[in-house]
């Protein structure tokens, strides 16, 4: 079962991060303007309501939603990183850009959330994504039924517990992480594993077991509520623009979004428009693809082309890119997903219905 708005949601959040960092190509008024960061919050929120909502659906075992995540990730992240290094990066040795294809980032020392980004851009939130994809296939082992509440308990122990073990205090804010130099790849994913972006995922995982336990009404009174505040959130995001990811920035806009958008498909059919939802199924190759097509297309441009902004350019941008996001999904996602569905079907990974 797919829930469409969820699916719009996704690739809007998408798109719009596209946009983001395609506004140099507009001129600085828009980069200034356009919350780019919204869309990586909204994301993560997505995700965690997706694997709680998907796990619901089809009960499955830890090895096979770990090798499901795998081949719906590593893949077109890897053909994306080797297209890279040939189109992109050119003067990069492959060690220098290996880290991509185990998640690590650039520089742990700097500013959390994104700790210097991916040596790719964009992909630093596959780190994030492929902890809380241990973390939950880690709660689904322990207990099936209290999965969420177990991986939303143990996120809280480690943020609590290392920002006091190595701070001695406890921060809200995304862009705070533990006093610590990182000189081993486990330490890394200390700083990760403590960052308050999180929360979350684990706002997402909570709306998803709100909307299968059927606690959200779909009373007139509350889906007008639902309206103004997702109005409410929209308007606030255009006139403030750009924020900084996580608690101190996006995450209150992103949950109000997803609260209203929740809600407001409960209980009501929603319509299929195929642009938003193909959108939806691109989005993870678009996430991927539009950074490298973006600098490749600055890079091959000359000069004057880039002075005082150039629409033509950032239409290029957008379209070349969504072009080889749709390609990428069926050749390489789709396929990649099918052989993950293939593996799984032929070794017995499926739980018990009896709970642990």
């Amino acid at each position: 079962m797919r829930i469409l708005t969820i699916q719009y949601v996704r690739g809007l959040a998408a798109l719009l991060v596209v946009i983001a960092h395609n506004s140099a190509f507009l001129g600085e008024y828009w980069v200034s303007h356009i919350p780019g960061a919204l869309g990586v919050d909204v994301f993560f929120i997505v995700s965690g309501f997706i694997m709680t909502f998907i796990t619901r659906q089809v009960p499955e075992g830890v090895g096979t939603f770990l090798i499901k995540r795998f081949f719906r990730i590593w893949p077109p992240l890897f053909l994306v990183w080797l297209a890279s290094i040939v189109f992109v990066y050119p003067e990069r040795t492959i060690g220098q850009m290996s880290c991509v294809l185990y998640f690590c980032l650039q520089d742990y020392s700097s500013q959390g959330p994104t700790f210097g980004f991916s040596p790719l851009g964009p992909p630093w939130t596959l780190s994030y994504e492929v902890m809380f994809y241990a973390v939950f296939a880690l709660s689904m082992r322990l207990s099936y039924r209290y999965r969420s509440c177990l991986c939303a308990l143990i996120f809280m122990a480690a943020m609590v517990g290392f920002q006091f073990f190595y701070n001695g205090s406890f921060s809200f804010s995304s862009q705070v992480s533990p006093e610590m130099v990182v000189s081993h790849w486990w330490q890394g994913w200390i700083k990760i594993a403590s960052n308050t972006v999180v929360f979350e995922f684990i706002a997402g995982m909570f709306l998803a077991e709100l909307m299968v336990n059927d606690k959200i009404s779909g009373s007139r009174v509350i889906r007008a509520v639902a309206w103004g505040a997702l109005a409410l959130a929209l308007a606030f995001v255009t006139i403030t623009g750009p924020q900084v990811f996580g608690m101190s920035g996006g995450f209150r806009p992103a949950l109000i979004i997803m609260v209203s958008v929740i809600t407001l498909s409960c209980h009501t059919k929603t319509a299929n428009i195929r642009a938003l939802s193909f959108l939806g199924d691109i989005s993870y190759s678009l996430y991927l693809v539009h950074y490298p097509v973006m600098l490749f297309i600055k890079n091959a441009l000359p000069s004057p082309a880039m002075q005082n902004g150039n629409p033509a350019v950032f239409l290029l941008s957008v379209a070349v890119s969504t072009g080889i996001a749709s390609v990428m999904f069926r050749l390489v996602e789709i396929p990649s997903v099918g052989l993950g569905k293939k593996i799984t079907r032929n070794i017995p990974l499926k739980r018990q219905h009896e709970d642990s």
